[in-house]
Order: structure tokens, then sequence, then C-alpha cells
């Protein structure tokens, strides 16, 4: 892809930065509500805050979103499957079944899984900083992740839920790739729409069968919670996720993931009271400065054998 003007560049990176600092925060408001929303619930009502909010926002748009949706729906489709509610729905059903920690450990294969599938479909060789920005984020994700204390990376065990995880990522690695095939006759905010409306249509009988097996009462908390993670999170992260991927590429935003667990530590101790220790500095640091070289050189050029398959 040809380089994005400085000034792009660095808009599309700072869109990126918001994205993962969302992301964090989403992990910290949906740890609270999983106890009581069931996973299908809570991605259907996630995706169905986002409809709401941007319907009055995309009428102006709403022929071309119809013309869009009978002539690009194959590919609205994939990019729903692989981006939208059904895939919130696996990442939520895996962490019912499993723990935070493994989340977080698998979400930080996210930038790895992109640059492989980046390198086996496009041919697009990773540059060796990314390639040493990527190791050394990945270095700083786990030292957060396991409290500074690598070794017990040893003594994990997962199980079938982290299996769901592991499906929600490699999928979302392959919708971050994909997400440049977007139709560009709509906004990214009629795309987002567009998501929305095919992932309400899936997901929306699932979850009301889950919704009455598991009789589900919210409250005023639950209510606060889904708004907050649909329209701030949801809506806002996968509007600057589409605008930084599409000015700086998928394997750069990639590395940009590994941000996540930092915000999610610094809103957990800012909101929830968690302490904060010497590792997270060090992991921080780790992070930072893993991102910032991985993206320092120009975005190199795709070879014509990536050409052949865009």
């Amino acid at each position: 892809m040809p380089s994005a003007p400085a000034s792009s560049r660095f808009l599309a990176y700072a869109a990126l930065v918001c994205t993962t600092a969302l992301w964090g925060s989403n992990g910290v408001v949906s740890r609270a509500l999983m106890d009581t929303i069931p996973p299908l619930v809570m991605a259907a009502a996630r995706w169905a805050v986002v409809f709401v909010v941007l319907l009055p926002l995309v009428w102006p748009e709403r022929r071309a979103i119809a013309h869009s949706l009978r002539r690009d729906w194959k590919l609205l489709l994939a990019l729903t499957l692989l981006g939208g509610a059904p895939q919130t729905a696996l990442v939520y059903s895996g962490l019912a079944a499993s723990t935070a920690i493994h989340l977080g450990l698998l979400n930080s294969t996210i930038p790895v899984f992109i640059i492989l599938i980046s390198w086996g479909w496009y041919a697009r060789r990773p540059s060796r900083l990314e390639g040493v920005g990527l190791a050394i984020s990945l270095i700083g994700v786990l030292l957060i992740l396991v409290h500074g204390d690598l070794q017990s990376l040893l003594q994990l065990q997962f199980n079938q839920g982290d299996l769901l995880m592991l499906g929600a990522v490699v999928i979302w690695a392959i919708y971050t790739l994909r997400l440049k095939h977007r139709p560009q006759s709509l906004s990214l905010f009629a795309f987002v729409f567009a998501l929305s409306l095919i992932g309400e249509l899936l997901t929306l009988p699932f979850a009301a069968l889950q919704w009455m097996r598991a009789g589900v009462h919210l409250g005023t908390r639950e209510w606060l919670g889904l708004l907050y993670i649909g329209a701030v999170v949801t809506l806002v992260s996968s509007v600057l996720f589409g605008y930084g991927v599409d000015r700086v590429g998928a394997v750069r935003a990639g590395i940009l993931i590994h941000l996540m667990p930092v915000f999610s530590s610094a809103f957990a101790a800012l909101f929830i009271g968690e302490r904060l220790f010497l590792y997270h500095a060090a992991g921080f640091v780790l992070v930072a400065g893993g991102a910032i070289l991985g993206c320092l050189q120009p975005e190199p050029v795709l070879s014509s054998r990536a050409s052949s398959k865009t």
C-alpha cells in the first residue's frame, strides 16, 4: 500500500491508540457484567446499541447502504462473521468458560497471527524492526499478564473455552487483514451500521433463547454497562480501527493491539482499586517501546503475488 502522509499517519496511530484504550476499558466493564449477562445476550445487546445509535446518523446514506447490501452482501456477511456480533459472541462464550488472563494471553497472539497470515497470503514479509518490536512488546504483555512471574506460564492449563477464544483471535486477525477490502462506497459509519444490522439478524434469535433460558434481569448497572460497551467501545473503536487500518495497514495496527493490557491495568487501577506494581511499569515500557520500534519503518511494498490476491 502506498505510504500515507506524515500527518495522516500520526492521526491513524492516534486513532489506533484510542482504539486499544477503549478495548482495554471494555475488559474491565465486560468482566463486571459477565456474572449477570450471558455471552450471546451481551454480544447481541452490544451490537444492538450500535445499530440504534447509528441509525439516525447514517439515515442520509440509506440508499447507498441498501445498494451495498444487495451488491456486496457476500463481502459484508463475511466481514460481519469475522469482526461483528458473531465474533463478539465467540469471545464472550470463551471468556465465560475460561479466565481473563487466558483471554489476555490469547489476545496477545493477534499481531503474530496477522503477520503470519499476511506473510502467507499476501506475501508481505515483516521487516526486522517489526519483528523485534513485536517480540519486545509481546514480552511486555506477558510480564503484565503473569504479574511479573514468567515461569508461571509453564503452569497454565487450557480448556475448551480457550479454544473458542483462540478461534476468535484467529478470526479477528483475518478480519483486520480483510478490512481494507470493505465496500468503499460506504463511509466508515455506514459500514459499521451494515455490520451491526447483519450481526443482529444472525445473533438475535440465539440471544433471545439464551435470555429466556437464563431468566436475565437487567438493572441500572447492567443497562449503563451495555450502553457504554455498545455506544462507546464498539461503535467508536470500530470506526477508529477502520480508519487506522486504512492508513497504516493491518500489521502496524496489529502491533498496537499489545497496548490493550496496558490500558486494562491502568483502568483497573483507576476505577476498581487494583494496585499497580513494578512489573506493570516494566511491562508498560516494553510494550510502548516495542510498539514504537515496530512502527518506525515505512510500510513495505507488497509483491506481485500479493496484489493478485487483493
